[in-house]
């Protein structure tokens, strides 16, 4: 009796290799698009994500330059904008564009819109 050997795919084994490949494709899709259940702070697409770490990022800034004048003068700024170094860009959410909050007692800065 002689043994016959097949050369590339079968039927089967083509479909479902075509099968996984749409696993995939569909769940990087739902992550990518932010319907993915990874967690109640993960459902936001990758652009809104980014866009709220420059936020956070400026908030850092802010906060450095907010003790820097605290370690200067040994006092918080009155307000915000007395900070050397910083534009008016950098005291708005990159955002949505709201003034960041300050508190001159504690020297506590905050974006309204990316509060944790």
């Amino acid at each position: 009796m002689k043994v016959i050997f097949h050369r590339g795919f079968g039927v089967i084994t083509l479909v479902l290799s075509l099968i996984v490949v749409a696993i995939v494709v569909f769940i990087a899709m739902a992550l990518y698009t932010g319907q993915g259940s990874l967690g109640p702070e993960d459902i936001r697409t990758p652009v809104e994500r980014a866009r709220s770490v420059e936020c956070e990022a400026l908030v850092r800034k802010v906060k450095i330059q907010v003790d820097l004048y605290r370690f200067e003068n040994d006092r918080y700024p009155q307000h915000l904008g007395v900070l050397e170094g910083l534009s008016d860009t950098d005291l708005r959410c990159p955002v949505t564009d709201t003034p960041y909050q300050y508190d001159n007692e504690s020297g506590r800065v905050w974006c309204p819109a990316h509060e944790r």
